[in-house]
């Protein structure tokens, strides 16, 4: 009898036992499952979150490009403004001095030569001048200071910067198309005992100063011309697509690909884009090239790469962000709902 008594307590206590385990069962279960929902749910916002940052940061690096391509235009606008003036003042000087004045009145081109080769040879080193020449009052190429051995030539027919400063007894500066290919030059008068006696001109070759464009911008730039535009013909060893002929660049090859896959056109207004160069994407834009008066001869190209490898890597580190974030937080809130679990079970 006293077994049995002994034996009723046992055997309740197991059966309490399983009946607390059966009740605990679920409650592990369900803090399982809400460990999981509201994990689920944070990297959901995390998801969200990375959404937003995507298309902001698309936004952001979109119009960062497009203002640095503006920019590049605006650095070459100035390079060329800069290069005008100091060509045409350099011819303004030249113009003023009294031994210039008093050789090309006396059509002394021996003197003429003397006074200027000096000049000239330090000019084209230190300043890229290309041009520096003088004509005579019937547009005839007195002397070539660059070409000695070619003078006395008309030129009337294809000079119109010199025409005009004949003519109009005014200062010109600006882009044109010579023998020597495309250039930025200042023209002006040269007057003796206030009579006019002939011209002199002052050119700078382009290449340094878009290659200076290039060092400040780490943009590639190229000049390209429209020979039906400009009304002269270049130089038939340059690469022509089609009616554009790319007159120099900083990459010739780069610059190549390009006007080879994509149309281009001459337009009044700057013109942006995106093309695909050889499996790399760059940002495009253009700028209309008008010479000293006024008249569309061309464009120029502002090529740069797009660096999206960077903004790749940027949305790479904020997917792993967020997937860790889900995951510590499904641990940590698992830890969290079996810790309460555990003391439920102390406590009953």
């Amino acid at each position: 009898m006293l077994a049995i008594q002994n034996s009723i307590p046992a055997a309740e206590t197991a059966t309490e036992s399983v009946a607390f385990k059966r009740e605990h069962r679920p409650s592990t279960g369900l803090s399982g499952m809400l460990a999981a929902t509201v994990a689920a749910v944070i990297a959901a916002a995390f998801g969200v979150m990375l959404w937003f940052a995507d298309g902001y940061e698309i936004e952001i690096g979109t119009r960062v490009r497009g203002d640095e391509m503006r920019l590049v235009n605006g650095e070459l606008s100035t390079a060329f403004e800069r290069g005008g003036r100091f060509a045409l003042a350099l011819a303004e000087v030249t113009a003023r001095r009294t031994t210039i004045r008093q050789a090309l009145a006396a059509r002394d081109r021996a003197e003429l030569m003397r006074q200027s080769a000096e000049t000239f040879a330090h000019l084209r080193q230190q300043a890229g001048v290309q041009i520096f020449g003088f004509q005579d009052k019937d547009i005839r190429y007195f002397l070539r200071v660059h070409k000695p051995d070619q003078f006395d030539d008309d030129i009337s027919g294809f000079r119109p910067m010199i025409v005009a400063a004949n003519r109009t007894g005014r200062p010109q500066v600006g882009l044109e198309i010579g023998v020597a290919g495309i250039g930025l030059r200042g023209a002006t008068i040269v007057e003796q005992q206030g009579i006019m006696v002939g011209t002199v001109e002052v050119g700078l070759d382009l290449k340094p100063l878009i290659e200076s464009v290039k060092a400040t911008s780490n943009a590639d730039i190229a000049i390209v011309v429209v020979p039906s535009l400009a009304g002269i013909a270049l130089d038939p060893n340059l690469p022509a697509f089609g009616d554009l002929v790319l007159a120099m660049s900083t990459d010739d090859r780069l610059f190549s690909s390009l006007l080879k896959t994509m149309p281009l056109r001459p337009a009044h207004d700057s013109v942006a884009a995106s093309p695909t160069i050889d499996g790399r994407r760059h940002d495009l834009i253009t700028r209309p090239l008008v010479d000293f008066s006024g008249r569309m001869i061309g464009f120029s190209i502002a090529l740069k790469t797009d660096y999206g490898t960077e903004l790749g890597r940027s949305r790479t580190e904020l997917r792993v962000i967020a997937i860790c974030g889900g995951i510590c937080a499904f641990l940590a809130f698992a830890l969290l709902f079996r810790a309460t679990c555990s003391r439920g079970r102390t406590h009953p």
